[in-house]
């Protein structure tokens, strides 16, 4: 347990004398999702649009557009324009459970009793393996005020905005299918960057009620045409996933996103608008299924956005492992993203160990004679404390 809990030290040190971590930085959405802040216009090498967003970009973001193309954030001007670069096609992940049957199930209810009387047969299983799920569903909103001006007549309605109606909507029509949910209606108030800093008790509040997954959800403040659209034959508004890229957890976020995507891209194209794999925390690192969505922008309705999240009800599930037949392959996916982003966590408090030696012993030689005894230490306390173990038995 020493030689874990010293790479953990290493892995989490405060920066060099003289250096602070940003934490405002850390946990601000820049631009947040006010329309008199303005948006940015992302472009890519040959000047076309990409996307528009009201998050504020910085270099090294990524994009996954509806048609699944990669773009990376190269520079941000003054002007708002971003200019970003494309990197490859991506290859969504294929979910495979109850998101593969359920076609086939309204195929079947649609010829005839028999058939009917099958789909309720599936249906009633799959109902009844859902009661076996380990844990609720957490809903919460870090910024509580939004609102659509269709409706509130403003874009932000305090106490409590429109957007906690988009939560209730998720929150019903999830538990319409069986699943647990927790939502929390609670106020985040002032809505500025800090409101993630507040919202985070909220979180660890969901955490300790047993959630398995969290959703903190939100609207965007970019001109309506962006998010509006007709899918399954209703107008609604598109869904924009953002994953934080400041945290442990961001390749198993992004491999949610990734499965969120490819789910709605089979039931339900155009759904989701795309992927922003965005500068910043949003109370990810808390685990691995965690992800922030974006429902309509401030000059969307509101009866859109719960149209929408209606839609997300039915694709979130197998996307987060949840629906039956869904568990193995998601803890295989976004479990495996993890793992990777904790291998090179641990590679970077190696490097650092390794460099602080090398500075202390004065020669890259002395500093790796200096880890491999404490390797050899730290081995030979383990095997002694099992054999210690076996003797006592």
């Amino acid at each position: 347990m020493a030689l874990w809990a010293w790479v953990a030290v290493l892995a989490w040190a405060p920066p060099a004398s003289g250096q602070r971590i940003d934490w405002e930085q850390m946990f601000d959405d820049g631009v947040g999702h006010r329309s008199a802040d303005g948006y940015y216009t992302w472009r890519d090498e040959a000047g076309d649009i990409i996307t528009y967003t009201a998050l504020a970009p910085a270099v090294g973001d990524t994009y996954i557009t509806a048609d699944n193309r990669l773009y990376e954030v190269v520079e941000v001007g003054e002007d708002r324009t971003v200019r970003a670069e494309f990197r490859e096609e991506v290859e969504l992940p294929r979910v495979a459970g109850e998101v593969a049957t359920a076609p086939a199930v309204r195929q079947l209810a649609g010829f005839s009793w028999l058939g009917r009387w099958l789909a309720a047969a599936v249906e009633l299983v799959q109902a009844r393996d859902r009661s076996a799920e380990p844990g609720p569903i957490g809903i919460y909103h870090s910024h509580n005020a939004e609102s659509y001006v269709p409706d509130s007549g403003d874009e932000f309605k305090e106490p409590h905005g429109d957007i906690l109606e988009v939560g209730r909507a998720l929150k019903e029509a999830l538990e319409e299918q069986g699943y647990r949910v927790i939502w929390s209606d609670r106020s985040h108030l002032p809505h500025d960057g800090g409101a993630y800093q507040r919202s985070r008790a909220t979180v660890r509040e969901l955490l300790e009620q047993g959630v398995v997954a969290l959703i903190d959800v939100h609207r965007d403040a970019i001109p309506a045409e962006q998010y509006r659209d007709v899918v399954a034959g209703e107008e609604l508004t598109k869904v924009r996933l953002v994953v934080g890229r400041q945290n442990p957890n961001r390749e198993a976020n992004l491999e949610l996103a990734k499965r969120i995507k490819a789910v709605a891209d089979e039931r339900y194209p155009g759904l989701v608008k795309g992927i922003f794999n965005a500068r910043g925390n949003y109370n990810q690192d808390v685990g691995p299924r965690t992800i922030l969505m974006e429902f309509g922008t401030h000059e969307t309705s509101l009866e859109e956005a719960v149209r929408a999240a209606k839609l997300m009800a039915e694709v979130y599930p197998a996307a987060a492992g949840l629906a039956p037949g869904t568990a193995q392959q998601a803890d295989r996916q976004i479990g495996g993203a993890g793992w990777r982003s904790a291998f090179w966590v641990l590679l970077v408090a190696l490097g650092a160990a390794f460099g602080y030696l090398w500075i202390n012993e004065g020669s890259p030689q002395a500093a790796w004679t200096r880890l491999k005894g404490f390797f050899r230490r730290e081995a030979g306390r383990l095997g002694t404390g099992s054999g210690g173990e076996d003797d006592g038995q």
